[in-house]
C-alpha cells in the first residue's frame, strides 16, 4: 500500500490538486495555498507520521562478525535507530510491498481501488 503507509490515501495526507470552481475553474494545491504553507512551516498534522514510515532500524552485525565457530547459523537481530533497543517484529518499511506489488491483498488495500469492481481489479 505504498510507503509511508497509505501515501497515495489523497484525502488523509490532503496531496495531489483539485478544481476550484469558485475561481474560474483553476487549479490549486489540496492542502493549503501560500498562507497556509507558512502557518504550517512547523507543523502540518496531515503529514505522514513515524508508526506511517515504521521505524528505521539496522542489525546487530557484531553478532555475525564475532561468532563463536558453532554448527548453527549466526543471526543478526533487528536494532532500532530510534531507541537502539531490539525489536522482535519488523511489519512494514522501505520497499516492503515491492515484491508483492500484484498481490489481491495489497490491491484490496491500495485507496486507488476504492469503489473499483471486481472486473476492474
Amino acid at each position: 500500500t505504498g510507503y509511508p503507509t497509505r501515501w497515495e490515501d489523497q484525502t488523509k495526507y490532503r496531496g495531489g490538486w483539485v478544481v476550484d470552481g469558485q475561481r474560474q475553474k483553476s487549479l490549486r494545491l489540496r492542502l493549503q495555498g501560500k498562507w497556509g504553507t507558512l502557518t504550517n512551516i512547523f507543523y502540518n498534522p496531515y503529514l505522514p507520521t513515524l508508526d506511517d514510515y515504521f521505524e528505521p532500524w539496522t542489525y546487530d552485525y557484531q553478532n555475525l562478525i564475532n561468532a563463536p565457530l558453532a554448527d548453527e547459523q549466526p543471526t543478526a537481530r533487528a536494532i532500532s535507530m530510534v531507541t537502539g533497543k531490539y525489536m522482535d517484529t519488523i511489519e512494514a518499511g522501505p520497499n516492503w510491498d515491492d515484491d508483492l506489488g500484484g498481490s489481491q491483498v495489497y490491491a484490496n488495500n491500495d485507496p486507488n481501488f476504492d469503489g473499483a469492481s471486481d472486473e476492474e481489479m
